[in-house]
């Protein structure tokens, strides 16, 4: 899919990857709405990307991810492309990390699904799910947030096995990257933090801008139905799992690019 032109929703955009990934859509010529629960970041953020890219494409909406009326924005009439990104590490309160980590990407696919869904007058469209190299993984560091991303992971690629697939025409990815440079990392609520300190040493940390560009590669591969895109600073962004679609637009179980 070309994002010239597409409508984007996504979620905690205001700041990190998720400011990293409006940015790159706006330089691509789509229209991007995007929320965060940091009001006052949020405005900022809109008006210096409506000064940079103009008034009528990037539009900031305040909602808290966690509450099921506030996640619900009607600013466009279609969404070509969601991007569930919020995300926290808190390992002091598992209740909110879990709804904020996995119940919001489930019920912001779930309403993207059904703003798309050819099947119901959508126009079909792609779903992107921002889990973490920890949900590939496990970490004793952080068990609660390895938790909620390995959710993500297991609701994302079972959806894309759905035998509807085909009638609704949305294709479901997951995007599992390493650390990076936000402020995810300046986060103190952990577990033995000397962990963290001997996994970024050993494996370092990359931009923002790298994680955002994988982001568009799951975008514009048509052929990456329940992919897993792993992307890390040593080996940049491989797919970890991609069920590529046959001709007649039927889910193939054989499993690609697996290593």
């Amino acid at each position: 899919m070309d994002p010239q032109g597409k409508s984007v929703f996504l979620t905690g955009g205001a700041q990190g990857l998720g400011r990293g990934i409006v940015e790159k859509l706006l330089s691509l010529g789509a229209k991007v709405l995007f929320c965060d629960v940091d009001v006052e970041r949020g405005k900022a953020t809109e008006s210096e990307l409506q000064t940079q890219y103009g008034a009528d494409v990037v539009f900031f909406h305040p909602a808290d991810v966690s509450d099921d009326e506030q996640h619900k924005v009607s600013k466009f009439e279609t969404v070509d492309i969601c991007v569930n990104n919020a995300g926290i590490l808190n390992e002091s309160n598992w209740e909110k990390v879990m709804a904020i980590n996995a119940g919001a990407v489930i019920r912001g696919s779930l309403l993207a699904l059904e703003h798309m869904r050819r099947d119901r007058g959508g126009r079909g469209g792609v779903i992107i799910n921002v889990a973490s190299i920890a949900g590939l993984n496990v970490n004793p560091a952080c068990p609660t947030y390895c938790a909620s991303k390995h959710a993500v992971i297991g609701f994302t690629t079972s959806w894309a096995m759905s035998p509807g697939q085909k009638d609704h025409a949305v294709r479901w990815c997951c995007l599992c990257p390493d650390a990076m440079e936000t402020s995810m990392l300046k986060v103190t609520d952990i577990h033995y933090p000397e962990m963290l300190e001997e996994y970024l040493k050993d494996n370092g940390v990359m931009s923002v801008s790298q994680v955002a560009d994988a982001v568009m590669k799951l975008i514009q591969d048509p052929d990456n139905n329940g992919a897993i895109l792993e992307v890390t600073l040593k080996k940049g962004a491989r797919y970890r799992r991609r069920q590529v679609v046959d001709r007649d637009g039927v889910n193939d179980l054989v499993i690609m690019d697996t290593y």
